[in-house]
Protein backbone atom coordinates (compact mmCIF):
# COMPACT_ATOMS: atom_id res chain seq x y z
CA UNK A 1 0.00 0.00 0.00
CA UNK A 2 1.45 3.63 -1.23
CA UNK A 3 1.14 6.24 1.55
CA UNK A 4 0.53 9.73 0.52
CA UNK A 5 1.99 12.59 2.64
CA UNK A 6 0.25 16.12 1.54
CA UNK A 7 3.34 18.51 0.63
CA UNK A 8 4.04 21.89 1.63
CA UNK A 9 4.35 24.81 -0.34
CA UNK A 10 8.09 24.67 -0.78
CA UNK A 11 9.32 21.41 -2.36
CA UNK A 12 12.77 22.27 -0.78
CA UNK A 13 11.15 21.96 3.23
CA UNK A 14 9.48 18.53 1.54
CA UNK A 15 12.83 17.37 0.87
CA UNK A 16 14.70 17.98 3.89
CA UNK A 17 16.11 21.34 3.64
CA UNK A 18 15.89 23.22 6.77
CA UNK A 19 15.49 27.29 8.08
CA UNK A 20 16.70 30.03 5.60
CA UNK A 21 17.87 27.79 3.18
CA UNK A 22 14.24 26.32 2.40
CA UNK A 23 13.49 29.96 1.95
CA UNK A 24 16.53 31.30 0.01
CA UNK A 25 15.79 28.56 -2.44
CA UNK A 26 12.65 29.29 -3.16
CA UNK A 27 12.64 32.59 -3.59
CA UNK A 28 15.77 31.34 -6.18
CA UNK A 29 13.88 28.88 -7.79
CA UNK A 30 10.96 31.38 -8.45
CA UNK A 31 13.09 33.95 -10.00
CA UNK A 32 14.62 31.22 -12.61
CA UNK A 33 11.12 29.86 -13.45
CA UNK A 34 10.94 33.90 -14.91
CA UNK A 35 14.54 34.05 -16.32
CA UNK A 36 13.61 30.71 -18.03
CA UNK A 37 10.21 31.55 -19.17
CA UNK A 38 11.90 35.01 -20.72
CA UNK A 39 14.46 32.84 -22.35
CA UNK A 40 12.15 30.65 -24.17
CA UNK A 41 9.62 33.32 -25.37
CA UNK A 42 12.66 34.88 -26.93
CA UNK A 43 14.12 31.84 -28.27
CA UNK A 44 16.89 32.40 -27.05
CA UNK A 45 19.94 30.19 -27.14
CA UNK A 46 22.03 30.25 -24.35
CA UNK A 47 25.27 32.02 -25.38
CA UNK A 48 22.14 34.82 -26.18
CA UNK A 49 20.55 34.87 -22.88
CA UNK A 50 23.52 34.84 -20.92
CA UNK A 51 24.87 37.79 -22.63
CA UNK A 52 21.72 39.48 -21.89
CA UNK A 53 21.25 38.75 -17.88
CA UNK A 54 25.22 39.33 -18.02
CA UNK A 55 26.00 36.17 -16.43
CA UNK A 56 28.86 33.70 -18.35
CA UNK A 57 27.29 30.85 -19.91
CA UNK A 58 28.11 27.81 -18.14
CA UNK A 59 26.92 29.61 -14.87
CA UNK A 60 23.36 30.13 -16.82
CA UNK A 61 23.59 26.50 -17.61
CA UNK A 62 23.84 25.38 -14.15
CA UNK A 63 21.31 27.66 -12.98
CA UNK A 64 18.87 26.44 -15.80
CA UNK A 65 19.17 22.26 -14.14
CA UNK A 66 18.62 24.18 -10.41
CA UNK A 67 21.77 24.63 -9.23
CA UNK A 68 22.13 28.07 -7.56
CA UNK A 69 25.17 27.18 -5.38
CA UNK A 70 27.54 30.41 -5.88
CA UNK A 71 24.41 32.76 -7.42
CA UNK A 72 22.92 34.87 -4.66
CA UNK A 73 19.25 36.45 -4.50
CA UNK A 74 20.27 39.94 -5.40
CA UNK A 75 22.16 38.65 -8.99
CA UNK A 76 19.41 36.94 -9.83
CA UNK A 77 16.76 39.68 -8.99
CA UNK A 78 19.50 41.74 -11.48
CA UNK A 79 19.10 39.29 -13.92
CA UNK A 80 14.97 39.45 -13.87
CA UNK A 81 15.74 42.67 -14.40
CA UNK A 82 17.75 42.66 -17.33
CA UNK A 83 15.37 40.56 -18.88
CA UNK A 84 12.83 43.08 -18.91
CA UNK A 85 10.82 41.96 -16.04
CA UNK A 86 11.13 43.32 -12.73
CA UNK A 87 10.08 41.92 -9.22
CA UNK A 88 8.19 42.96 -6.32
CA UNK A 89 8.27 41.85 -3.41
CA UNK A 90 4.78 40.34 -1.39
CA UNK A 91 4.98 39.44 2.42
CA UNK A 92 1.85 37.45 3.82
CA UNK A 93 1.19 35.48 6.75
CA UNK A 94 2.24 31.59 7.13
CA UNK A 95 0.09 28.88 6.39
CA UNK A 96 -1.07 26.70 9.51
CA UNK A 97 0.53 23.68 9.78
CA UNK A 98 -1.37 20.23 9.52
CA UNK A 99 -0.84 18.14 11.88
Amino acid sequence: MVKITKGSDNVFEDVGFEGEEVIALKIKADLMIEIEKTIRAAKLSQSKAAEMLGVPRPRLNRMLHGRFEGVTIDKMVAMVDRSGKKVELKVTRKRKSVA
